[in-house]
């Protein structure tokens, strides 16, 4: 194995010391350097290459990539946040392994990606964490515990305080690794797909040694979240090939049964970290971290790691023994297991062509037919049809049904069927030895019962229990019975009505008019363009913006409508709807514009010429105007000033900003400012040329600094 000489890459003198230091705590013996022609030519004599991809070393990649050595890697670091860039540096060679940003790098996890790919020790969640962090682990082997499973998960996030947004990423990061888990990763003994055209909707199993490892952590600023198969199956290019095809192909998605193309790009574009763990034929680990500090959701590292059998049957991450001797870093070798005498081997390898003789005298007669099993189906509730691959075997009278003559190994599609219940299905690879058993249950039928009310977002209630906001659909009421049940929105009078529930499997829709309430009055608010936001009487209307059709106010009194969008003068409407009036009509235009806002460091107002809404209003100073120019006077009250300033409104917010001084005249004289004498004036800070009235009349003129927050008096 090559030495664990580890080369760092980076213009930036400060931010390679930054990654030199990371990589030192991996173990490594670590050289940095600005450029390539410090390393050289031929092939690199590392374990290990970081490169950061700025500057002149912006386009090294695949240079570098190509003089590793077979067994070295190479971890890419971009300058910026970008999906699309990751996917085409892991696509230029197997040998990059991984690829981070700069913006969010954190050391420590340089450090633990570079420990991993050094050492070859790469899966499980602890790699992730930080040491101390506690680990849940558990086991999924079918639908029903692929929910219970992200139930467990979901409740764990909410008690450590995961904001909603998070969660919904994290369930669904969740849901995607398992579907990809249970049904597009499982093989047979011929290393055929066994769920290839099995509808991801359809009920499945696996085996116990098959089952799927979900181990799931939190810190409180990170959640990490690992989902492990035990087929190993997750190709490198098969990854690339799907991320490639989402975000730069038309016809983005695959949609055929089981297709992880969609599942993958969500996976990668809603998480901070994504890394995918494979060890051929025995296991793939999909790890996924989410950052829950960090203001928008970026991906900030990418990876693929390989661990490997060596010839000798075991992890190429095996025990391993430093030889520092005869080079100036220490060589990582593997220890070679000592030579048998060449007699114990000549007199092994006849033994077992003797053996292999024998066996093969027993089996050939054996091989011109499978060998067969037999499965027993317990189902409940009893009575159920039992079918494989279509074809009916037999009816579960008393719950059971023992099915004979099944090929070992071969995947089965076994389905129950009762009237009443909703079938159940699910895939079985039945084992040689005695019979197994196979369980399975049916769940009842329901009947739906659609309600609907207009308006919508009323209130369901059953027997005082809420079960619904409408349009909403009701599966868990009793087959033919008879359901009370009132419908409440704030402004309506409530509705009651007594309902038929259909017969199990059945469905009926219920459709309820309203009668609005006589003390309010609905208004249907618009504005062009649409997304205002919609205040009444100044209180903003929160989660509702235009167009809306039902917005409720108090009749019979004048209200004023405010309508504000970002870079736009907002609008007022004033309107007085009648009792029981519903949409009323409000609708205005809204002009391009922005803000104007003012400050000083007194107390004051501000007048913006030509716009009433903007007239003698205090310090601090914000009020949103059409595009155009505008002269904007800041007043200053004590002692009096007033600084005028012409500005030019597009679509951005203008900001004024004026700093007063205090200029006063010696006893005995006056300020002249504005045809008015006065002893006291505020004036905007810089240079001043004043005129100054003395005790005997004469006037002269003086030029005085005027210092912000300072009073100066004119000599």
């Amino acid at each position: 194995m090559l030495a664990r000489r580890v080369i760092a890459l980076s213009v930036d003198k400060g931010f390679g010391k930054v990654i030199a230091t990371a990589l030192r705590a991996a173990g490594g013996v670590v050289e940095l350097h600005a450029d390539l022609a410090a390393l050289g030519t031929g092939d690199l004599q590392a374990a290990l290459v970081v490169v950061h991809l700025d500057g002149a070393l912006a386009s090294s990649l695949e240079e570098l990539a190509l003089r590793l050595r077979p067994d070295a890697y190479l971890i890419a670091i971009l300058p910026t946040h970008a999906l699309a860039l990751s996917v085409d540096a892991m696509k230029l060679s197997e040998r990059i392994a991984a690829v981070m940003v700069q913006p969010d790098l954190d050391p420590g996890e340089l450090a633990a990606t570079a420990t991993r790919l050094l050492s070859g020790d790469i899966f499980g969640l602890e790699k992730i964490v930080p040491w101390g962090t506690r680990i849940y682990s558990t086991l999924v082997g079918d639908y029903q515990e692929k929910s219970l499973c992200i139930a467990q998960l979901l409740e764990f996030a909410e008690l450590m305080g995961v904001r909603r947004k998070y969660r919904d990423n994290i369930e669904r990061c969740l849901d995607e690794m398992l579907m990809n888990a249970l049904y597009d990763a499982p093989v047979d003994e011929q290393g055929q797909p066994v769920f290839a055209e099995i509808p991801t909707k359809s009920r499945i199993g696996l085996r116990m040694e098959q089952k799927v490892v979900v181990q799931y952590a939190c810190t409180g600023g990170m959640f990490a979240l690992s989902v492990r198969d035990s087929f190993g199956r997750l190709e490198r290019a098969t990854i690339l090939r799907y991320l490639y095809k989402c975000l730069h192909s038309e016809q983005q998605i695959d949609r055929k049964t089981g297709g992880a193309g969609l599942g993958l790009y969500f996976i990668a574009s809603s998480s901070s970290r994504f890394v995918v763990n494979v060890l051929p034929g025995v296991a793939t680990e999909c790890v996924v971290t989410h950052d829950l500090e960090a203001p928008k959701i970026e991906l900030t590292q990418f990876g693929y790691f390989v661990e490997k059998i060596d010839a000798a049957g075991r992890l190429a991450a095996g025990p391993s023994r430093l030889l520092p001797q005869g080079a100036s870093h220490p060589v990582e070798r593997r220890a070679q297991p000592p030579r048998a005498p060449r007699g114990v081997v000549i007199g092994l390898s006849a033994a077992i062509a003797l053996l292999l003789a024998l066996i093969a005298m027993v089996a050939v007669p054996r091989l011109s037919r499978p060998s067969t099993t037999s499965v027993r189906i317990a189902v409940e509730p009893a009575g159920a049809t039992i079918e494989l691959d279509g074809h009916a075997r037999g009816v579960a009278t008393d719950g059971t049904l023992l099915v004979t003559g099944l090929e070992v190994g071969r995947a089965y599609r076994v389905a129950a069927r009762l009237d009443g219940y909703s079938p159940t299905e699910t895939v079985f690879q039945p084992a040689a030895g005695p019979p197994t058993n196979l369980d399975l249950r049916l769940v009842a039928r329901t009947a739906a019962v659609e309600i609907d009310s207009d308006p919508r977002g009323a209130i369901v209630t059953i027997a005082g229990q809420e079960v619904g906001v409408t349009p909403t659909t009701l599966t868990r009421l009793t087959p033919s019975s008879d359901v009370t049940l009132t419908v409440r929105r704030t402004g309506y009078a409530a509705v009651e009505r007594t309902i038929r529930v259909p017969a199990a499997g059945g469905a009926a829709q219920i459709a309820l008019a309203m009668t609005m309430d006589p003390s309010f009055a609905s208004l249907a608010v618009t504005s062009r363009p649409p997304g205002a936001e919609i205040y009444v009487d100044g209180q903003r209307q929160v989660g509702l913006t235009t167009p809306t059709k039902e917005l409720l106010v108090e009749a019979g009194r004048p209200h004023v409508v405010s309508l504000r969008l970002p870079k736009h003068a907002p609008a007022s409407i004033p309107v007085t709807a009648q009792a029981g009036a519903r949409g009323v009509a409000v609708d205005a235009t809204l002009v391009p514009g922005a803000a104007i806002t003012a400050s000083a460091n007194v107390d004051g107002r501000v007048t913006v010429r030509g716009v009433p809404a903007c007239a003698a209003r205090p310090l601090p100073f914000d009020c949103p105007v059409p595009a155009g120019r505008y002269q904007v006077e800041v007043e200053a009250t004590r002692p009096p000033g007033v600084v005028r300033r012409t500005v030019a409104v597009g679509d951005d917010t203008v900001v004024v900003e004026v700093r007063f001084g205090t200029v006063e005249a010696r006893p005995g004289s006056q300020l002249v400012i504005g045809g008015r004498r006065l002893t006291r004036v505020a004036l905007e800070e810089g240079k001043r040329t004043l005129r100054v009235v003395d005790g005997a009349g004469a006037e002269v003129e003086v030029e005085v600094k005027v210092v912000a927050g300072k009073t100066v008096t004119v000599p």
